[in-house]
């Protein structure tokens, strides 16, 4: 899988979800046909937005985050960002963590894909609009 297939991948998937109402400019910035560097923000039906930050190797076959970021916000506030910033040992599953909040509260958390993050979003829409 080169880099140009992953970043289409995104693209697509992002373009067919019909909660996201707007993607703003996504770019891809390469160093060769393997790595890359993924920036993008779309904006939901209901006006929150969400970040995405992507580091990219595909050289093993299949797309592996060197780093990432996904910060979603709901107007200025930040609702949730998971990262890999090597900035909190004492988390549990350093480098990855979970930002919740406008406290910036920390918690654990695995590394997640951008489909569950996707998912984790229209669960917050959906329980918003109840």
């Amino acid at each position: 899988m080169k880099i140009d297939d992953y970043y289409a991948t995104i693209e697509r998937g992002l373009s067919h979800n019909p909660q996201i109402s707007k993607i703003h400019e996504p770019i891809l910035l390469t160093s060769d046909d393997y790595n890359g560097l993924i920036r993008c923000r779309v904006t939901f039906w209901d006006g929150s937005t969400l970040n995405i930050y992507e580091v990219v190797s595909t050289e093993l076959g299949y797309p592996v985050r060197i780093n990432y970021s996904y910060s979603y916000l709901s107007g200025d506030q930040l609702i949730f960002r998971y990262d890999n910033a090597p900035h909190h040992p004492e988390i549990v599953t350093h480098p990855h963590h979970k930002h919740i909040g406008p406290k910036d509260r920390l918690a654990p958390a695995d590394q997640p894909s951008l489909s569950q993050i996707i998912a984790e979003v229209e669960t917050i829409i959906g329980q918003k609009s109840e």
